[in-house]
């Protein structure tokens, strides 16, 4: 069952808007993902190989502060923080990426489930093919919040909980 958004709210520590079915959150910070020679993913190692050395995944971003309210993004991928969501243990819930910016030719590479007891500063993954220019309180992505049908016999306790930026 999908939880209605004025229920869902509470599950979220900021958002943009209230929807019948989830809720729209912005970025709290976005990263250009720098210059690298191949994606490198083995056990708890995320990141890149650049010149023959891996290097973690936040060790490879440039933070992008907004310029007259507005994200001025150049062509790139972008690592995007979100505000902090908690998801309950008799629930999962699903980041989407907001229409508009698909209509527009903006791709977010994945869509994040977040199991039972996940709890943090999400973190999205956006391809811009072109330049961009988006206003700071827009939101990108919706949260979709599903009642599951009984509690999780565990809770999430991987790489990316307690996520902070």
């Amino acid at each position: 069952m999908i939880i209605p958004g004025k229920i869902a709210k509470k599950f979220v520590s900021e958002y943009v808007k209230v929807n019948p079915a989830g809720i729209d959150v912005k970025p709290k910070k976005v990263f250009k993902i720098k210059d690298f020679d191949y994606i490198y993913l083995h056990g708890n190692k995320r990141g890149f190989i650049i010149n023959d050395k891996f290097v973690e995944l936040r060790e490879n971003l440039e933070e992008i502060k907004p310029i007259d309210d507005y994200w001025v993004l150049d062509e790139g991928l972008y690592y995007v923080v979100f505000p902090e969501v908690v998801i309950p243990p008799y629930m999962v819930a699903l980041a989407l990426p907001r229409s508009s910016l698909n209509r527009l030719g903006i791709q977010k590479y994945e869509t994040a489930l977040f199991d039972p007891g996940y709890k943090g500063e999400f973190t999205q993954t956006f391809y811009f093919p072109k330049k961009a220019k988006i206003h700071i309180n827009e939101a990108w992505i919706q949260l979709i919040f599903i009642q599951m049908l009984m509690p999780a016999e565990e809770l999430y306790n991987g790489y990316w909980n307690n996520e902070r930026y």
